[in-house]
């Protein structure tokens, strides 16, 4: 007889296989407030003419104008399954101008991306973000996720979706 897991990483690759859509895993992998976020969020990013595509287990690229404006990835945890939002925005001076003027700081500062070890940047670097010195950030290019998010951090992501999008259309003039 096959253990759970056995089973378990049989029915990932078949879904890895298949290329689903981002509604399809949310609908079979997240439960309660976590999917009717996931949903929404999906379901405003297709309002804004943007679809999620699918780019690995568990993971879509949402793009405009063929650039990255945010991922949506699901995290499958033996104890409750999780997802989140990575916003493509990098730090700088125009996205602290932005942040500012929309009161985002202090849901962007509690969603910094820290370095895990998982990659060449352990233990991480020293940034600054919103005039807050932190310790230990991912050096990646990424800097900024939203797990789980709620009500406030899924407003907050939204608009920064909002402004990776009005950013690659002015670039694009």
């Amino acid at each position: 007889m096959k253990s759970y897991d056995d089973y378990f990483e049989k029915e990932q690759q078949e879904r890895k296989k298949a290329k689903p859509q981002a509604e399809e895993e949310i609908n079979a992998l997240l439960i309660g407030e976590r999917k009717q976020n996931a949903l929404d969020f999906v379901s405003y990013i297709k309002c804004l003419r943007m679809t999620p595509q699918w780019t690995s287990a568990n993971s879509w690229a949402v793009s405009y104008k063929g650039k990255r404006v945010c991922y949506i990835k699901l995290v499958i945890r033996q104890e409750a399954n999780e997802w989140y939002i990575r916003p493509a925005v990098q730090y700088d001076e125009a996205l602290r101008v932005f942040c500012r003027e929309k009161h985002l700081e202090d849901i962007m500062l509690e969603n910094v991306h820290f370095c895990v070890g998982c990659g060449k940047c352990k233990p991480g670097t020293t940034v600054t973000f919103f005039d807050k010195e932190l310790k230990h950030v991912c050096s990646s290019l990424i800097d900024f996720e939203f797990h789980n998010p709620n009500e406030k951090a899924l407003e907050c992501a939204k608009k920064l979706v909002e402004y990776r999008r009005a950013e690659i259309a002015r670039k694009a003039q």
